[in-house]
């Protein structure tokens, strides 16, 4: 087996086993099962690539959204700070 595959194999396992799993992770994991199945083993390491490369790309995007929001909320509290606007003021 190669290593892609043992490690795909892995994370396929780790997710099945962990308790809280969302339902990206469960999308993942069974298309890692179904790029397990595929016979053709260079076919099967380009499509295990792609997944995980699609999941990491997911969590990027996930990271930096929430990045910018707490840079929204931090120059929020800086304006509120500057001008003095209460906390309860209505902020789009």
């Amino acid at each position: 087996m190669s290593r892609a595959g043992a490690l795909a194999a892995g994370l396929v396992a780790a997710t099945a086993l962990a308790g809280c799993q969302t339902w990206t992770d469960k999308a993942d994991a069974a298309m890692l099962a179904e790029c397990a199945r595929i016979a053709d083993p260079d076919a099967r390491d380009r499509c295990q690539t792609e997944v995980m490369t699609a999941a990491a790309d997911a969590e990027r995007a996930f990271q930096e959204k929430q990045r910018e929001a707490a840079e929204d909320r931090e120059q929020r509290e800086a304006l509120r700070e500057a001008y003095g606007v209460p906390k309860r003021a209505a902020w789009p």
